[in-house]
């Protein structure tokens, strides 16, 4: 799953309005009959801005939180050693700043390994996760807005806030896809995102209940 920068790449024709209640399923998704404590995963954040680590536990914990389930673990590990699993999986579920090569207008990739329980050939509904892996762009500047997600656009122009993007590879690690309708633009899965932007940080009504129709909870109408 790759998350583009706004405007580096040819977006969807515009569509008047904004929703707030879509959402997207890549297909599998994690048991979590076999993780009692939650789904845990562990951060590498070196070259990452100080205080990143934090970050990436708020926004997973968004996740978290959209769901009556013990979605992910209420503590993480710091693991400086820790490397994305590029060809086989690890079974790790990594958290890294590195250089992705291939593709130079990603601001972020979420790579995930998955049992294809119905052997489809694809990722379905009932597949389930093995491991996942998020990486952020070193081609970017990254830095932590002090405002959170205020009104204010405290970060150094060109630098993109590290919650506000985790926030959405998380939600790819949670079972969700992107979405690239205009009209979707406010919502945390959409697609492209923006130097300065905060917005991702809080789910919207969609966000949240793709989360529930996942791992359980109540919709939101």
């Amino acid at each position: 799953m790759i998350h583009y920068e706004a405007g580096s790449v040819s977006a969807p024709a515009l569509i008047a309005g904004k929703n707030y209640t879509n959402y997207k399923l890549i297909g599998p998704s994690w048991d979590l009959s076999e993780y009692p404590s939650g789904v845990a995963y562990v951060i590498d954040p070196d070259y990452g801005p100080k205080g990143a680590a934090v970050e990436v536990y708020e926004a997973f914990e968004a996740w978290d939180n959209a769901t009556s389930a013990d979605l992910y673990n209420d503590s993480y590990t710091v693991d400086r050693y820790a490397n994305p699993s590029t060809r086989t999986p690890d079974f790790k579920n990594v958290v890294c700043w590195r250089l992705i090569a291939g593709y130079p207008n990603a601001i972020a990739l979420t790579s995930i390994w998955y049992y294809d329980i119905d052997k489809s050939g694809g990722p379905s509904v009932g597949d389930e996760m093995a491991d996942c892996d998020i990486i952020f762009n070193l081609r970017f500047k990254w830095g932590i807005d002090p405002d959170g997600e205020g009104t204010n656009y405290l970060l150094p122009k060109g630098y993109f806030d590290v919650c506000n993007i985790a926030t959405h590879e998380a939600g790819h690690v949670t079972g969700l896809d992107d979405l690239y309708d205009k009209v979707d633009s406010e919502m945390t899965m959409y697609g492209y995102g923006a130097a300065r932007e905060t917005k991702k940080i809080s789910l919207e009504i969609g966000d949240k209940n793709g989360c529930v129709v996942l791992y359980g909870g109540e919709l939101i109408p």
